[in-house]
Formats: C-alpha cells, structure tokens, sequence
C-alpha cells in the first residue's frame, strides 16, 4: 500500500485472498489484514489511520465480494481466545473465543444456560454484534457485561449488556464496536446433564442443517411472525441455483457454495431469493449474512 501504517506489535498481512479463509471460499483480496497483539496494540491502531476499518470474525457469515475489502481488514487472533471461570457461574471469554468452545467450557464448569450456543460457527465478538441465537435462546441472554473499542475515537469501553439494547439479531447501541471480551452467566446445573444437552443440540443440527457444505449459516433473518425458510420454500426456491451457488435442500434458508461460486453467484442467489418472496408474499427478507467490500 502506498499509505503508511502505524507501527505496532501485531502483524499486517498485504493483499490476504479472502476465499481462502472464509468459510464460503469466495471473495477477492484485502489490502491489509491486521492481528492485534493486545487491546492497546487495537487502540493504536484506530487512533493512528485514517483508512477504513472492517471487522472479521470467524467468517462464519459473511460473502466478501470479488472485488475484495478495502482499507484495514481487524481480525482478532489468539491473544483474544481466553477464557476463565470467575465464580458465581460467571465466564469471561475474550472476543475471538469460539461460541462452542464458550458453551464447552461452561458445561465443564456445570454452568447451564449456554448450551445453545453450541451450535452457532462464530466467536464471542461476533455473537455480541449480531444477538447470535439459536434454539430459543440467545446471547442477550447469558451476557452481563461487555468491552469494546470504539471506531470513531478510538476509546475502550465496559458497560453492561442492558446498554446494548438487544433486538433479535442485533443491539441498538450507537456507533461502531469491536467487542474484545465479555463476561457470561449461566446456573448451576449438573455436567452429565449439559453435556446431554450439547449433544441434543449438535444432533438436531446435524439432521436439520447442511453443515458439511460450505455454508455461512441462515441467509436471512425471520421477519416478524414468518419463518424465513418457510417463506423461502413457499416461493419455490428450495434448490434454486446460480453459478455456483446453491439454495440447501435440506434447509433452504441456507445458502451453498457447491461448486466453485463467486461470491457474485452468491450474493445473487440471495437477491433472486429476496425478490421471489418480495413478489409471492409481499414481505421483505434481510440478510443475516454481512457482505463485505465495494462492488
């Protein structure tokens, strides 16, 4: 890149082909992605460039567009994967901690509450930005408290989860957040009970869900008394194929890459989709994916 960066502790990695990290496998080059060391090594970072930020997590639900992401790409690395047991059936987990591994880690400490998130691909920063849920339960839920660094100014911040304002796949808290660590809480409950838990849930998932495709998760949100994938296969789209990319027919709220897609076939797919359930039921689909990058 001809602009400088700041100097910092972490690594830059220049011109980073997107498919080959994100779980769909699509999406063109980000021009800098960035692994912070620490929170202050982030901070240094924001306070320092004058360049666009995004943030990836997992990439468990996101398209990057071919033309790949501009700007600074922030990735957090394994200086956030922490996780601890802090008493009273309360965990902090840092923000690139896997949900899993968080619902695991709570069974081990027979704390109840978190089993469902067993069964969401994503990471502790993630699931606090989108209000990640699944199977009637979500993290607006078991969260307690919450650190976050600012994108305007820079700043780190803690308050509690009432602050975020959740609403259903998402929070009503101003301006834009990376969420570095988190604090949980759950109940007490017996392990050999958790752990039945988990394994229903990971179960049901495996019969419902084509998790052995390269997926990224629902394509779209419930809108208000619908379900998404009824709607989806009501319009005819179960199977429904663009390039390489394909509609699941074992839950069709799930998008495919089955064959080499673009994330143009992709995130086409997805619109022709939108449409189909615009024009049969008049009601309009939002992504639950996030696409990332200019066209």
């Amino acid at each position: 890149m001809l602009v400088s960066l700041p100097k910092v502790r972490g690594t830059y990695r220049y011109n980073t082909l997107m498919s080959k990290i994100t779980w769909l496998n699509v999406g063109g080059q980000a021009d800098v992605l960035f692994k912070p060391r620490d929170i202050e090594d982030l901070i240094c970072l924001i306070k320092n460039t004058e360049l666009p930020i995004n943030i990836i997590g997992a990439t468990s639900n996101i398209i990057v567009r071919d033309s790949g992401i501009r700007g600074i790409t922030v990735k957090l690395g394994q200086e956030f994967g922490h996780i601890k047991y802090i008493g009273n059936n309360s965990i902090v987990a840092g923000g690139a901690v896997l949900l899993s591994d968080l619902a695991y880690f709570a069974g081990e400490q027979q704390i109840s509450g978190l089993e469902f998130l067993v069964g969401i691909p994503g990471t502790v920063g993630g699931g606090i930005e989108m209000n990640a849920g699944a199977y009637g339960s979500d993290i607006a839920s078991v969260v307690q408290s919450i650190k976050a660094v600012n994108l305007e100014d820079g700043n780190l911040y803690e308050f509690s989860s009432k602050k975020m304002d959740y609403v259903y796949r998402g929070h009503s808290l101003n301006g834009r957040w990376i969420f570095v660590e988190a604090e949980f809480k759950g109940v007490s409950s017996e392990y050999k009970i958790i752990l039945r838990k988990l394994k229903e849930i990971i179960d049901e998932k495996s019969k419902s869900q084509p998790i052995r495709g390269k997926t990224a998760g629902c394509i779209f949100k419930n809108p208000k008394n619908y379900q998404a994938w009824k709607l989806i296969d009501e319009s005819g789209c179960r199977g429904l194929d663009n390039g390489g990319a394909k509609i699941s027919e074992k839950h069709c709220n799930f998008l495919l890459n089955y064959n080499n897609a673009t994330a143009s076939d992709l995130e086409t797919l997805g619109n022709r989709v939108k449409d189909a359930v615009k024009n049969k039921f008049n009601v309009e689909l939002e992504w639950e994916i996030r696409v990332l990058g200019s066209y």
